[in-house]
């Protein structure tokens, strides 16, 4: 069993729970069932991650199991504009045939700054953030 890991900061949104674990790693878990983030609520995203973690990009994991549609070409240019800003690498999970679709084109076509990655389990999405 591995250490247990305590939160250092936690910051409820509408939509759901930021929070930065004490290895160093950010975290984002909805709490409704959003088919897609709009460009209003990333940007209310990027404001606490940035507050969250000082202004110094960390592991970032976030729960992208009920994501069912796709980004708009606005929140596509934000992501690939301010990513980096938050995250050193982003890993999430998903579950959906859509959801992989989007991010394979979404990396394909705006070649982030950081590495993204996809897993089926938090557990094994948090192993390859620690092993970075």
């Amino acid at each position: 069993m591995g250490k247990k890991v305590t939160i250092l900061k936690s910051i409820p949104l509408e939509f759901g729970l930021a929070e930065l674990r004490d290895d160093g790693i950010l975290t984002f878990e909805p709490n409704l069932k959003t088919p897609i983030y709009s460009l209003d609520q990333l940007k209310e995203m990027l404001v606490v991650f940035k507050e969250m973690t000082a202004g110094k990009p960390h592991l970032y994991f976030s729960n992208n199991n009920n994501i069912t549609g796709s980004f708009g070409s606005q929140e596509k240019v934000f992501m690939s504009t301010h990513f980096h800003e938050f995250a050193t690498a982003f890993a999430m999970t998903e579950k959906s045939a859509m959801t992989r679709f989007v991010t394979h084109t979404f990396i394909h076509l705006n070649k982030p700054k950081i590495p993204i990655k996809m897993f089926k389990t938090k557990a094994t999405a948090i192993e390859w953030l620690k092993s970075l």
